[in-house]
């Protein structure tokens, strides 16, 4: 490797960690408000795969492995009433969900959890819907690029923000704790980052 190359390649590798660590961190004041880093942005210490869907860390983000099969990811914690923001990144052909107050142990379903949506064209339940809840009113467009969930969970109320603007604010007594879970479909590419939480008394 000449001089130019090594040169090249350590300053790409600079430029990325320092992309990198611009994500996945808290604030002065989220951190004096209570909130908590869910991924560290290195590693997935404090998460666990369910089911046969594989995850590594790529570049400061949470990512499936393509075609390894259906499956989350979910915390190791549970959780009942949080705050939760998760950024997202989703191809046109990948299917997603972020789920909460998941069953502990064994398969999560949108049956056992509460599932909020990442699949823009899904006839029932587009991106920023909970499934079985609640569907979103306007056509989302979150394909190819960066978006935010802000998702609140207080006793039975549940309310979803897309990119700042609320989708759902509707009320289900149906699951009242549990992991929080990230979902693969199979096929596609799919990605997440600034996954935190700040618990609600």
């Amino acid at each position: 490797m000449t001089r130019r190359v090594a040169w090249v390649v350590l300053v790409m590798c600079w430029f990325s960690s320092v992309v990198s660590a611009q994500h996945n961190m808290l604030t002065g004041s989220e951190e004096a408000d209570g909130w908590t880093l869910l991924f560290d942005g290195a590693s997935l210490n404090g998460w666990s795969p369910r089911v046969d869907a594989r995850w590594e860390v790529t570049e400061g983000t949470i990512s499936a492995v393509e075609e390894s099969g259906r499956g989350l990811i979910a915390t190791t914690a549970s959780y009942d009433n949080f705050h939760l923001m998760v950024d997202f990144w989703i191809d046109e052909t990948a299917n997603s969900g972020v789920f909460i107050r998941c069953p502990r142990e064994g398969p999560i379903t949108q049956g056992n959890a509460f599932e909020v949506n990442i699949y823009d064209p899904h006839d029932s339940w587009p991106t920023g819907s909970v499934n079985e809840i609640a569907k979103i009113q306007t056509m989302p467009h979150t394909t190819g690029q960066w978006n935010t969930f802000d998702i609140t969970a207080d006793g039975d109320h549940l309310v979803v923000k897309l990119n700042g603007q609320t989708t759902v604010d509707a009320r289900s007594d149906r699951h009242t704790q549990g992991p929080i879970a990230l979902q693969y479909n199979a096929r596609g590419q799919v990605r997440f980052r600034n996954v935190k939480i700040k618990t609600l008394d």
